[in-house]
């Protein structure tokens, strides 16, 4: 598994559309064989993003059919304008991996 860690600081009245334009990047990634991503907010502001793919080769392929293929550039452009900085990605090649769906919460 390569997992890719990726960190944003994002302007406060913009972060709707970074949401909305990640959510539609990792449904776009799971179609295409990723292991999904999660998107957090640190106490200090700072957004933080995880997502796994099968390898590295996978990513950069899914990556470069979305640039061929972009459906929503407006979309794409306002979660672009919502950065104000975009911090190094941290990239990590799996060793270990005991991660596992949470169980179903029950319904109240």
């Amino acid at each position: 598994m390569f997992v890719a860690i990726y960190r944003w600081r994002l302007h406060p009245d913009r972060e709707r559309d970074f949401i909305a334009n990640w959510e539609r990047i990792t449904l776009l990634g799971l179609a295409a064989g990723s292991g999904g991503s999660s998107l957090f907010k640190d106490t200090e502001g700072c957004w933080v993003a995880i997502a796994r793919w099968i390898s590295r080769e996978a990513r950069e392929h899914f990556f470069q059919s979305m640039e061929d293929d972009d459906a929503e550039p407006g979309m794409r452009e306002r979660a672009a304008q919502a950065i104000i900085e975009r911090l190094p990605p941290i990239e990590l090649e799996s060793v270990l991996d005991c991660w596992s769906p949470f169980p179903q919460a029950p319904k109240a």
